[in-house]
């Protein structure tokens, strides 16, 4: 399966879209990655689960706020009930004359900046509700008010990061997309157990030498660290949701070394897992 192509609003009719997204799961992200040429707002009412945003995979948790730039693939699974409001419009969606005034100059700089995807902070996401309820709840020239405030708004977070690095390339093809997501799923099936890279490779009818060099080239990470990520992510929930021992939760994502998943434990969240366990227990207190 390909990555769905997704059109999204009729021109004739509207300039931008917003909507209320509601899905009782969507557990694969064969059922979910998706690009197309808007650019895409993604505010989580309700449900957490996994974002995958170009060659970046993260947790995403409830009021979880992003924006993804023109043709970015993305796509959130999650195992529950989940509702976003998901708000979209083309980079020149009031014309490219318009777009190109001296007082639009921050908002084009933000599109050009979503296309490594963006995630924002607490303080924007607390500010940027009470815009996303206004455009829910209105129509006509008064929404398109209240957009200009949202995107006005972005462009003067300081509380925003890229989710993509610099390097990440847009230039995948449809079909060299479907195949970096054929990988994502895979892992996400079975990260918990010990995966042999050939078993992968096979699955993309690839020799291993040709399968490595392919996940570098087309996601900037080596397939032990894509594999690693999502391991360290399944550890942090675990860390925080459960008494279980660091030797257990080790072996529960995946490792059979506990001295191993503490090195890359660290070398990915910058503290050892009894140190990310211990701070989350003092902020909680």
């Amino acid at each position: 399966m390909k990555p769905e192509y997704e059109k999204i609003s009729d021109p004739l009719e509207r300039s931008f879209t917003v909507k209320t997204v509601i899905r009782e799961n969507r557990p694969l992200l064969s059922q979910a990655w998706h690009y197309h040429p808007e650019v895409e707002i993604c505010f989580t009412e309700k449900s957490f689960g996994k974002r995958f945003v170009g060659n970046q995979i993260s947790d995403y948790l409830e009021g979880d706020l992003v924006m993804f730039g023109s043709n970015l693939p993305h796509g959130f699974t999650t195992d529950l009930h989940c509702q976003q409001v998901v708000i979209q419009m083309t980079p020149d969606f009031l014309g490219k004359v318009f777009m190109q005034k001296p007082e639009l100059r921050d908002i084009k700089s933000l599109f050009e900046f979503a296309k490594r995807g963006l995630v924002f902070g607490k303080s924007t996401r607390l500010e940027a509700q009470v815009q996303i309820e206004l455009l829910k709840n209105s129509k006509g020239f008064q929404q398109m008010i209240h957009l200009f405030s949202l995107l006005d708004l972005f462009s003067r977070a300081a509380d925003v990061r890229a989710i993509c690095t610099k390097e990440y390339s847009l230039s995948l093809n449809a079909t060299q997309l479907n195949r970096v997501k054929v990988v994502y799923d895979y892992i996400l099936l079975h990260f918990k157990e010990e995966i042999k890279v050939k078993t992968v490779a096979d699955l993309l009818n690839l020799t291993e030498v040709a399968f490595f060099k392919f996940i570098k080239k087309h996601t900037k990470k080596t397939f032990t660290e894509i594999l690693n990520e999502f391991r360290i992510s399944h550890a942090t929930k675990l860390l925080i949701s459960s008494d279980s021992s660091i030797a257990q939760i080790c072996f529960e994502c995946g490792y059979n070394n506990v001295s191993y998943f503490n090195r890359k434990f660290k070398a990915i969240m910058q503290q050892t897992p009894q140190e990310f366990r211990n701070h989350y227990l003092r902020k909680k207190a």
